[in-house]
């Protein structure tokens, strides 16, 4: 049989993030983007199957690895309609694989460390699963940090939290995005580390049983996506995605729930690197697209 000399089928070859390099942890450098999976049971949650989110998030970036592929060497951003200039993608994303399993002390404890040394080589961390304890351990990581939170529970009163917010629908949350923009500006302290918190619960209720804590109210994706494009500007430290329960029943659900999560935390990865579009200027004062 002949070599394959053509690129692999898309779910083909050594699964990473968006096809992105594999790196020892000791060879991540100042400016990258250094994804970790938590695959750690929740055992406090509803049901079973959180350590199943790291691998199906990477499944699901698979989609989004144009970058490894020279069949996908131009891609466009079809909603706010611009060409995305991508260089340097493959040479600044990479994947460090998984936390290894072990006990409970020394997951924390690996995690710590991990988080710990990405920070302190000037890259961000994207964490992928994990649970409100894990979040603990990696803000514990961060010297006298600050904290974003996008869902999930409300953590220390000092955080600043996105959505949901208490007493406020989500229709009044997306018509203030603007003022919560600058709200943000002036409670950011970029002398301190950033800890991005983005949990599946962010997104508006008639999307909240794809988690296992729903909450009422939330966002949309468009008002996910302003978010994470915002704080991929900011120097964040460490950035993680919980809520994920790839076990839920229901496979369309489930898979709902995985693009979403990736679709909008691409968003963060653009403006990170520093090639995002400019979703703001392709909005109308209504904030939807022109037609």
């Amino acid at each position: 049989m002949p070599l394959r000399s053509a690129p692999l089928p898309r779910m083909a070859g050594h699964l990473s993030f968006m096809r992105a390099q594999t790196k020892a942890i000791c060879d991540v450098k100042s400016g990258d983007l250094a994804v970790l999976g938590v695959p750690f049971e929740d055992t406090s949650a509803p049901y079973a199957g959180q350590s199943l989110a790291p691998r199906a998030l990477r499944e699901t970036s698979v989609y989004f690895g144009w970058h490894a592929n020279p069949q996908f060497s131009h891609p466009v951003d079809i909603e706010a309609r611009q060409d995305i200039s991508t260089d340097g993608l493959h040479e600044r994303l990479c994947d460090l694989g998984d936390i290894s399993l072990g006990s409970d002390g020394e997951i924390h404890e690996a995690l710590q460390t991990a988080t710990s040394q990405i920070s302190s080589q000037g890259a961000c961390a994207i964490i992928l699963g994990g649970s409100d304890r894990l979040a603990k351990t990696v803000q514990r990581a961060l010297p006298d940090f600050q904290t974003a939170q996008l869902g999930g529970r409300s953590g220390d009163g000092d955080d600043f939290c996105i959505a949901p917010l208490v007493g406020k629908s989500a229709t009044s949350q997306q018509a203030n995005v603007a003022a919560q923009l600058a709200a943000f500006a002036q409670w950011r302290d970029e002398t301190r580390p950033l800890f991005v918190r983005f949990d599946l619960s962010v997104f508006e209720t008639p999307l909240s049983v794809l988690c296992d804590r729903p909450r009422l109210g939330g966002c949309d994706l468009d008002t996910v996506l302003q978010w994470l494009g915002a704080l991929g500007r900011h120097e964040v430290s460490a950035i993680m995605l919980t809520g994920l329960n790839p076990n839920r029943p229901g496979m369309g659900v489930v898979k709902v729930g995985q693009r979403l999560m990736v679709t909008a935390l691409l968003a963060f990865i653009y403006a990170r690197l520093g090639f995002a579009i400019d979703r703001a200027s392709s909005y109308n004062s209504e904030g939807k697209l022109p037609i």
